[in-house]
């Protein structure tokens, strides 16, 4: 019994691999439950086992990614760490959530527009939760002398859109490590942020 459970499980995490990575290449409005059934090797009604549609694929994944980012951003800004280096903190972990899995990323980045109104709803609220803990850190930088002047909402859009354009661009097997482009991209937004004197 123990056995079929877990063969279950492994099955349904093979389709939720194969249905990020189709969505990922192809889009999700593009992609089939055909599509993921052969790409699988099987009947399209075998998923059936495992699924009630492909809008359960979509938010299974878009939510597992958001997961993963709540997971990593709550106890760091918790931290007793000074402002700056809360954020820095965080910035180097999206950093590593986007490459840890970067078919995940771009589903959690585009995709999930597809969500069904109240699925969309959802992540959406989620998604404003962790836009709203960078914001504040910034808000409280900038409060502290930490940062320039600027507009936090702003300042925090800019970081996310850099941030979440990653997946776009950054290969595993490229010249730069997760650690590398982590480094790179922190000290980029850092040196956007920091106070001018002249």
């Amino acid at each position: 019994m123990g056995n079929a459970k877990t063969r279950d499980k492994r099955s349904k995490k093979d389709v939720l691999d194969v249905a990020q990575r189709l969505f990922h290449e192809r889009g999700f409005q593009a992609t089939s439950v055909r599509d993921i059934a052969g790409a699988m090797g099987i009947q399209a009604g075998s998923l059936y086992s495992h699924i009630e549609s492909k809008d359960d694929l979509l938010w299974e994944i878009a939510s597992s990614a958001s997961d993963r980012f709540f997971e990593m951003i709550e106890p760091l800004a918790a931290s007793d760490q000074l402002v700056p280096q809360k954020l820095r903190d965080v910035i180097r972990g999206h950093v590593h959530v986007m490459t840890e899995d970067l078919a995940a990323a771009a589903v959690y980045s585009t995709e999930w527009r597809h969500l069904s109104d109240d699925r969309k709803k959802q992540f959406i609220e989620r998604r404003d939760r962790y836009e709203s803990i960078i914001r504040n850190l910034v808000s409280q930088g900038i409060e502290q002398g930490h940062f320039g002047p600027f507009d936090p909402s702003a300042a925090t859009l800019v970081i996310l859109s850099t941030l979440n354009w990653i997946y776009q661009w950054f290969r595993p097997d490229g010249r730069m490590t997760p650690d590398d482009l982590a480094k790179m991209m922190t000290d980029f937004i850092f040196d956007g942020l920091k106070r001018r004197t002249v």
